[in-house]
């Protein structure tokens, strides 16, 4: 009896360790990411991959895989060194020459998913909702700046590693931001630009 006692308290222990573990390493983190950042579709005839740096907050949630994440970033993006049509206001239109440069803020809220797994590096995915601050600069003679602010989405994915209370991580995301017929965004090959998307890769340090 005492034998079967020994042999199922083990069992419980083995079982409620790994659970208690993920406990203990899941507590509420910050942290810091920086990276480069890539314009894609229409945002690509007016601007070239610049950089990005941002700060994170990460909520764990107890005894499943998923967390809550909230994301602060500034993404610079360069002009190319093409001149180009451009528009800011809906049925409006102006002429912007080079460089132009962009700079987007964002904040966002996202969940995050970890595969499970015993190794201390985990695969990732994270999606999530927030809100943009546009700001454009063309010099037409002079400093000329427009900014705009506009909801938008992103998903991507990642791997980081989690060593006590200190990890790292590497990822890439995918944000579009949505303009309606408000444009706010530069393009050669349509007038009415709905969205603006960018690529950025960005690695990080949480405490």
């Amino acid at each position: 009896m005492r034998s079967l006692l020994r042999t199922t308290a083990f069992g419980v222990v083995m079982i409620v360790s790994p659970l208690a573990a993920q406990i203990l390493t899941r507590p509420t983190q910050f942290g810091v990411m920086g990276g480069v950042t890539a314009p894609i579709g229409l945002l690509r005839d007016a601007t070239a991959t610049g950089w990005n740096a941002g700060v994170l907050l990460n909520i764990g949630v107890p005894l499943i895989p998923v967390s809550i994440r909230i994301d602060a970033q500034v993404h610079h993006l360069g002009g190319n060194g093409f001149s180009i049509s451009c528009t800011f206001t809906p049925g409006g239109s102006g002429f912007c020459p080079e460089p132009i440069e962009m700079r987007i803020i964002d904040g966002t809220a996202n969940l995050v998913y970890t595969f499970p797994g015993m190794l201390p590096a985990k695969f990732y995915l994270i999606a999530g909702a927030g809100i943009y601050g546009e700001r454009a600069h063309s010099d037409d003679g002079g400093n000329v700046y427009e900014t705009r602010t506009k909801f938008g989405l992103n998903a991507g994915a990642g791997m980081k590693l989690q060593l006590g209370s200190l990890g790292g991580f590497v990822e890439v995301r995918y944000h579009n931001v949505i303009h309606g017929s408000d444009i706010g965004d530069y393009a050669i090959r349509s007038p009415q630009v709905k969205s603006l998307q960018f690529v950025p890769i960005s690695a990080g340090v949480v405490f």
